[in-house]
């Protein structure tokens, strides 16, 4: 997939977009028969994928090359039903991933995929291609993910945005000088005060650096470890914000949850309506064949049934949490 990103302008874009949304309207209106035929692996069966009571709420498509094929064949090695599919189109963080692929592969997935949409927030037609996605069946934005600070007024634009569409977000949180939306300690809360409808999804390292109180400098480190020190920015947020989330995806979430169990057993416990399963995996095979021999799904989903043992705990993180997030439902 290339990484070079068309020369749209604002015009051109809102054309495009109008015209294939009559195109995909057109194709809804038609019934499935008129969509692309996605194959036998998208057909019912006796088990059909997309009834497992597992969703991811943190994938993209073409980590490492991954074809949308590849992503389908990831989802049913890990038992996962369906999956937020998040784009990356600046490209920032190393994978590039349009918002027009993402609806690509929902319209051939369509019980699998359910389609988020990002674009360059630094742009300045940036609300209106949101918009123009919202039409086209896309159910919040994420990945959240440019150089700038969480201050700055261009990403409260489209916080704002999703608190007027009913939206989650999904932010990525890395304090430092290379980082992304930098200030979650100072400038989150202010968001959450002003904004009661949009879900905001927290992710990433300055994220998942707070479940302690006890926080070292982005320079010093990003990835925490030993004991929580109780009393972290996560909880007392989580506790008074029930549109607050937390991806527990990645290497920063399962490195968070699993330095010390004692506490994350408690952590889940307070906020279990407000933690939601993710992998951010690159793997193809649900084994870690081409990453390391490390697949983050399955590695964070043995963590969890082995640390929480209530059932219904397990199915909130696992999937009511991400069907409450998606709705509105706190």
């Amino acid at each position: 997939m290339s990484n070079q990103r068309p020369n749209l302008t604002r015009r051109n874009f809102l054309s495009a977009t109008a015209t294939g949304a009559a195109g995909l309207l057109a194709m809804n209106n038609a019934g499935p028969a008129a969509a692309d035929d996605p194959g036998d692996d998208a057909k019912e069966t006796a088990d059909n994928p997309a009834d497992r009571k597992l969703i991811d709420c943190h994938l993209h498509i073409n980590h490492y090359d991954r074809t949308i094929e590849d992503t389908i064949v990831h989802m049913d090695a890990t038992g996962t039903g369906k999956a937020f599919i998040l784009p990356l189109e600046t490209g920032e963080g190393g994978v590039t991933l349009r918002t027009e692929t993402v609806l690509h592969a929902y319209h051939r997935y369509p019980d699998r995929i359910i389609p988020f949409c990002q674009t360059d927030i630094r742009q300045p037609d940036v609300i209106e291609r949101i918009r123009a996605f919202h039409l086209l069946g896309c159910r919040g934005i994420g990945e959240q993910k440019e150089h700038l600070p969480l201050k700055d007024r261009r990403v409260e634009a489209v916080i704002a945005l999703c608190d007027e569409l009913n939206w989650p977000i999904t932010i990525h949180f890395q304090d430092g000088p290379n980082g992304y939306n930098q200030g979650i300690a100072d400038d989150l809360e202010t968001y959450l005060q002003r904004y009661k409808t949009v879900r905001i999804i927290g992710h990433a390292q300055s994220w998942w650096s707070h479940i302690s109180a006890d926080v070292p400098p982005a320079e010093e480190t990003l990835y925490p470890t030993g004991p929580v020190k109780p009393g972290g920015l996560l909880d007392r947020l989580l506790g008074e914000y029930p549109n607050l989330y937390g991806d527990m995806s990645a290497g920063s979430g399962f490195n968070a949850l699993s330095r010390d169990e004692d506490f994350t057993a408690g952590f889940i416990e307070r906020n279990s309506r407000q933690l939601l399963f993710g992998s951010d995996c690159p793997c193809y095979d649900g084994r870690g064949e081409n990453f390391k021999g490390q697949c983050y799904s399955t590695q964070l989903q043995d963590f969890l049934k082995r640390i929480v043992s209530d059932e219904e705990t397990l199915a909130d993180l696992f999937y009511n949490n991400h069907l409450r997030a998606l709705e509105g439902t706190a």
